[in-house]
């Protein structure tokens, strides 16, 4: 199978979904052809989007986990407002979950799209009532 990803738009609850094939980063040359790409999808949008990450088919080894930490961090700051992660393989959610700490980005991982989807609804909601004078969330997850 060949490299693949694409990038979804669901009207109704005014989300992207990205999804990844075939997506493998061993290195850093990998990681750029994988910023670049998203990129390129993302800056396609008028305005910072919510974004669901499939991370099925994407996969991070470990010589390409600190660079890809940044990388990820970076893209993420830059066109998103919010983003939740779903599926995956233990080594992409331990860079995930890592450079989550390292470089102050969101981990926000789920087991699938649903709860995915559901935790950043809940997250939106929160934040529209902090804006309007309620309480912030108690869970104190803040997503970027």
């Amino acid at each position: 199978m060949a490299w693949k990803m694409s990038f979804d738009y669901d009207d109704l609850h005014d989300v992207v979904t990205a999804t990844f094939q075939d997506c493998v980063l061993n290195n850093a040359l990998d990681v750029a052809r994988w910023r670049t790409e998203v990129e390129g999808f993302l800056s396609k949008y008028p305005s910072k989007v919510d974004l669901l990450i499939n991370l099925d088919g994407l996969v991070v080894k470990y010589t390409a986990g600190r660079v890809f930490g940044r990388e990820r961090t970076e893209v993420l700051s830059r066109y998103t407002k919010r983003s939740f992660r779903f599926g995956g393989d233990e080594m992409t959610k331990m860079f995930v979950s890592t450079s989550g700490v390292i470089n102050g980005a969101a981990v926000n991982v789920y087991r699938s799209r649903e709860e995915a989807l559901k935790a950043l609804l809940s997250d939106r909601a929160a934040e529209r009532a902090v804006g309007s004078g309620g309480k912030p969330p108690v869970s104190g997850k803040k997503a970027i």
